[in-house]
């Protein structure tokens, strides 16, 4: 799907999300003898991306893209954004959860597999349902607008992807 200009950096954002997801289930299907190891890793790796680049991102999305967006359409009467929000809440939590246990050596399976799903879903919701409904509603030059606005948060959170 074609995306408008402004939301490149989001869109792109979620490819890279994607595929953190996709080394997490590959670790997560290897057989038992190696896959805590692997996981451990996985998990790791995830959790510098989240710092270097996720934690901004939902900023980007809270900060920036809904308020925009808010300026048309009641955000709390769109259940996707509603799920969005909440789905970025379950996100924090996990990832917290997985860092703690990271620092005692350990990992929930259970939790990065949560985490994999939830963030597999999240993405696929904003791609396909709130990113068109965003592009239908925001007119060109609001577009534009909030694209500034997307790359002076991403410049001053110094996210590198």
């Amino acid at each position: 799907m074609k995306r408008h200009a402004s939301l490149h950096p989001l869109s792109q954002h979620h490819h890279f999300a994607l595929i953190q997801v996709w080394e997490l289930r590959r670790a997560l299907k290897l057989p038992a003898a190696e896959r805590q190891k692997h996981v451990r890793t996985v998990a790791r790796k995830f959790v510098r991306f989240w710092k270097n680049a996720g934690q901004i991102h939902f900023r980007e999305e809270e900060e920036v893209l809904l308020p925009a967006y808010a300026r048309h359409r009641r955000l709390d009467e769109d259940a996707n954004v509603m799920r969005m929000l909440a789905e970025h809440a379950i996100i924090r939590g996990l990832i917290s959860s997985i860092a703690a246990s990271l620092e005692q050596g350990e990992v929930s399976e259970d939790d990065v597999s949560k985490l994999a799903q939830t963030l597999h879903d999240h993405v696929r919701v904003e791609e396909n349902e709130i990113f068109p409904r965003i592009e239908k509603t925001l007119s060109e030059d609001e577009m534009r607008a909030m694209g500034k606005g997307l790359h002076r948060l991403h410049k001053k959170g110094e996210c590198a992807v």
